[in-house]
């Protein structure tokens, strides 16, 4: 598929891959171990760490010649620190899809192309069985806890799509992810296909499993897989993909997995109810890897840490017409909390947006520009609180807005493009003399009346609805305490957070009155 450079805006969704998808379908597995009664996609429970059951990834000295391992390498999360777990789902009367899947935080050419592969994958699953796309949420067990972590769908009735995904490599600046996709249909077996994307985020480029390989040299990897599975006495003398064209050999090479010692193949073999899984040594590949698979090769042999680059907390690209979205706001800072309550959404990559007042952001401009670095969303809240609707002086109206901006705009370098009116109030007249859009909210959890941490949290994810708008203030010790697990929460039940403008793809409405995101 070859190498795309890193984006910095998210593309609309295309097709990605057609010779690998053809190849997946046609190397899809009847059954597969994850589907055994009793583990996590059979029964929708959560499944032990990746540690405890996954095979160990192949290091020390490397082997001399290709062996059978246990099965594909999957790393813990502590291996792959910093990345950004992604969840969407939809439900139907006869539908299920459940989609989870891991990006490089900010913008990147690995989030988009995963993006676009996952999307495509669920879009046309729905649309296969009559079901137009509609984000939900509650629909995996705990939600997303973190990337690549969490439980399966249990045993649905109807049509069943799952994409889980897993770490396979993580090294200095190279990242290696399988998507596992299971398609269940009622009365029949399910299909499995597995396909390994790579992403080295120094160079910024991305591919697939088959790009490690030189064009033409497929079939001599597959003669080293073969070698292994003779000498086990897995297949006969007779090699199972001699003659095999050269798109159906890279198909056969999707799950590829490199590791610090070689390459772990995984894939499927005629009599074996599971895939099969190679590692062939690094040495005896060398001369048909091509130069992608030479530098993963290189980088997961020197062995050091992953190193996810650097992003601001709230950048991450997101979708809210493909996944659920929820925006958190917070009013009338910036305050004296407010560093406190910037340091958990960077802990938690958790964006947000701030509705400031004028006066204070002249009070803490630093704070304000702190905003607006970590990636969020900054908006007017007027300078003094004043009801809009109750200054009968149009100028008055005009003055509170216009300060605000000016206050924005010289702490922080941009400008405000939406309103929230104080106490949400607003009417025609007001609204026909500031040209923004007047943000309002959905969701009150009235946390300056000081009702405890645990009511704020009760009413800001069990009201929460795709598209809601949350109202918060960032002027009360409660709230702070409070977002944690108001984050925590709403991730459980599958919300993917987003700024406000996120919600509408980044371009809110010229004006009028906005309580929600699209629904």
């Amino acid at each position: 598929m070859g190498e795309a450079a890193v984006s910095r805006t998210r593309r609309p969704a295309r097709r990605v891959g057609t010779a690998l998808s053809a190849a997946l379908l046609a190397t899809a597995l009847a059954s597969c171990t994850a589907l055994v009664p009793g583990s996590p996609v059979a029964s929708g429970t959560p499944g032990p760490p990746p540690t405890a059951s996954a095979p160990p990834t192949p290091s020390g000295p490397p082997p001399e010649s290709p062996r059978l391992v246990p099965g594909p390498p999957r790393l813990s999360a502590a291996d792959a620190p910093g990345l950004v777990g992604r969840l969407a789902a939809t439900t139907g009367p006869d539908l299920a899809v459940a989609v989870r899947w891991a990006v490089l935080p900010g913008a990147s050419a690995l989030g988009d192309r995963l993006d676009e592969r996952v999307e495509q994958l669920a879009r046309d699953f729905a649309a296969a069985h009559g079901a137009g796309w509609v984000p939900a949420v509650d629909v995996l067990p705990g939600g997303d806890i973190g990337p690549c972590r969490g439980a399966s769908l249990g045993t649905t009735a109807g049509a069943v799509l799952t994409i889980d995904c897993g770490i396979v490599t993580a090294a200095g600046p190279l990242l290696g992810e399988r998507l596992t996709v299971i398609r269940r249909e009622p009365g029949a077996a399910a299909s499995v296909a597995r396909e390994v994307w790579y992403a080295d985020a120094a160079t910024g480029t991305v591919h697939d499993g088959p790009a490690l390989y030189e064009p033409g040299r497929e079939p001599r990897v597959l003669g080293l897989v073969a070698e292994a599975l003779r000498a086990t006495g897995r297949i006969g003398i007779e090699d199972p993909w001699a003659g095999v064209d050269p798109a159906a050999a890279r198909g056969l090479l999707v799950d590829s997995a490199v590791t610090p010692t070689g390459i772990v193949v995984t894939l499927p073999l005629a009599g074996s109810v599971v895939p099969v899984s190679v590692l062939v040594p690094t040495r005896l590949l060398q001369p048909f890897l091509s130069e992608a698979g030479r530098s993963a090769t290189a980088t997961a042999a020197a062995d050091e840490p992953f190193a996810a680059p650097a992003a601001p907390a709230g950048g991450d690209p997101v979708d809210c017409s493909f996944v659920a979205c929820v925006s958190i706001t917070f009013d009338d800072g910036p305050t004296g909390l407010t560093p406190g309550l910037l340091d958990v959404l960077d802990r938690t990559r958790a964006p947000a947006t701030f509705f400031v007042q004028g006066s204070s952001v002249q009070r803490n401009p630093d704070t304000a520009a702190r905003i607006v670095d970590s990636g969020h969303e900054i908006a007017n809240h007027t300078w003094g609180h004043p009801d809009l609707t109750k200054l009968k002086d149009d100028a008055a109206v005009r003055r509170e807005v216009d300060r605000t901006q000016a206050a924005i705009r010289e702490a922080t370098g941009v400008t405000s493009r939406s309103i929230r009116p104080p106490y949400g109030a607003s009417d025609r007249r007001v609204r026909a003399l500031v040209a923004l859009p007047f943000i309002v909210w959905d969701v009150d959890t009235n946390d300056w009346r000081d009702p405890g941490a645990d009511v704020i949290v009760q009413r800001a994810v069990a009201e929460s609805r795709r598209g809601s708008i949350v109202l918060m203030h960032d002027t009360h010790e409660q709230t702070i305490e409070a977002v944690p697990s108001v984050i925590a929460g709403l991730r459980a039940r599958g919300f993917t957070l987003a700024t406000v403008s996120a919600q509408f793809g980044g371009a809110l409405p010229a004006s009028g009155l906005v309580s929600h995101g699209p629904r």
